[in-house]
């Protein structure tokens, strides 16, 4: 198994969603709130649904205040447009921006000791050694990761943005992104090897708990539990406060102008990110209220109704 064949079996499955695979979610909980919002523009509505990025087939249902909110909507936002995305143009970004110079490896860059841990890691995940050995820590942690999730039962197909583009597809509906892969892996790319390696060490880590701290945060989703959404934030953030800053915070705020702008449309519109940028005090709900706006929870419409 070739790093090229890794690569592809894993980016073309979802690459938008292994950038906050530690953040996803899972759980079933079928009524109440959900993390779906409404904003009201002059002519118009702006939808804003926090999204899971992999799911197990058991629970990759849309809430309910999602469907209602896809079926009223005319156009989709997603942090890529996943209709249009090449999988190879990032497969060739990891290839030449992940790997590293020739007669240099990653058990040079990070110690025998640690490269140990990794590559057993590696072996658990029934990943060949050959295909992390020259890669740049972000992009061995970004490999080891999807084969985790893997692992898991939970697929980036099942993911709330891969459905979305699915039936968006089917029923001709347009899709928008608010940035490129090409964004997203340049802010991986961009970390010192220092910082790299500490996120593949951390990664690592998490790997045994994986599952559960998925499964813990799915069932905060689908409730719209922000408290407990903001303390798994809190938690993650910790390990790698500046990675986080620019993961979340960052890219929120620009995206925040390209979201107002919506509201100056005469179609309906949904935007769908990572559940948990919409957590924090620079998240896009407290972002958007302290530009001024006010968006609303979606309640579960009232049993027995049509929607």
């Amino acid at each position: 198994m070739t790093l090229s064949e890794n690569l592809r079996r894993g980016l073309t499955r979802g690459l938008a969603g292994l950038l906050l695979l530690a953040s996803c979610a899972g759980g079933a909980q079928a009524r109440g709130e959900a993390s779906v919002w409404a904003m009201k523009g002059a002519h118009n509505t702006v939808y804003l649904a926090g999204s899971v990025h992999a799911l197990p087939k058991e629970h990759a249902e849309f809430p309910e205040q999602l469907e209602r909110a896809y079926v009223a909507s005319k156009i989709i936002v997603m942090e890529v447009d996943l209709d249009d995305m090449d999988p190879l143009e990032a497969v060739q970004f990891v290839t030449s921006h992940g790997t590293l110079p020739a007669g240099q490896s990653l058990a040079d860059l990070i110690g025998a000791d640690k490269y140990t841990t990794v590559t057993k890691l590696a072996a658990s995940l029934d990943v060949p050694e050959n295909v992390i050995a020259r890669l740049e820590p972000w992009a061995a942690a970004l490999v080891l990761t999807q084969f985790a999730l893997v692992k898991t039962g939970f697929d980036a197909q099942l993911g709330i943005d891969m459905q979305l583009m699915e039936r968006a597809r089917a029923d001709g509906k347009q899709v928008d992104g608010l940035e490129t892969v090409i964004d997203q892996l340049s802010i991986f790319d961009a970390r010192s090897f220092d910082e790299q390696t500490k996120f593949l060490l951390d990664s690592a880590d998490d790997v045994p708990q994986l599952n559960g701290d998925l499964e813990h945060l799915i069932d905060a989703w689908r409730k719209g539990n922000m408290r407990a959404l903001e303390k798994q934030f809190m938690k993650e953030r910790a390990q790698a406060p500046e990675l986080f800053d620019e993961l979340l915070g960052a890219r929120n705020r620009k995206w925040l102008p390209k979201i107002t702008a919506l509201l100056d449309g005469d179609q309906d519109y949904l935007v769908v990110v990572g559940t948990l940028h919409f957590v924090g005090r620079d998240g896009l709900l407290e972002l958007l209220k302290r530009a001024g706006h006010k968006p609303v929870q979606l309640p579960a419409a009232p049993r027995g109704s049509a929607h």
